[in-house]
């Protein structure tokens, strides 16, 4: 993963985080359409709203099931310790954000960002912590 040379945990890894990634996608097309289109309400229109995240807890599951399969634990931790910052990163953010909508009116932060923030952070802090470890 942090490598040329990729263990066949990450390769695996990766065509799970794709193929679910084209998931969320296409239910989030789908999902925009039919309640466009459709009109649909009540309990249909919550369960095609909820379509487009159940890829994410596929993600999850492939982050938990690589953290299983990779036999390197030098490897295991650095994705932990990015994950973390990704973690840290984020609650940081929404948190200051959520105070500034408190007490100074700034735009309301729709939760439908706090996802893809996580994976802003991540993607900062991946190279922090190999960088800590050169």
């Amino acid at each position: 993963m942090f490598c040329s040379i990729k263990s066949p945990a990450v390769r695996r890894l990766t065509n799970r985080v794709l193929g679910t990634m084209v998931l969320n996608i296409l239910f989030a097309v789908i999902a925009a359409l039919a309640i466009r289109f459709a009109h649909l309400r009540g309990i249909a229109g919550y369960l095609v709203a909820v379509l487009p995240a159940l890829p994410i807890v596929g993600v999850i599951v492939a982050f938990g099931v690589f953290l299983e399969e990779e036999k390197d634990e030098f490897q295991r931790n650095l994705m932990v310790q990015a994950l973390l910052g990704g973690i840290g990163g984020t609650l940081v953010a929404t948190t200051v954000w959520g105070n500034l909508e408190a007490f100074v009116h700034v735009p309301h932060l729709q939760s439908i960002w706090i996802y893809p923030i996580f994976w802003l952070f991540v993607g900062l802090s991946t190279p922090v912590v190999l960088w800590r470890y050169r």
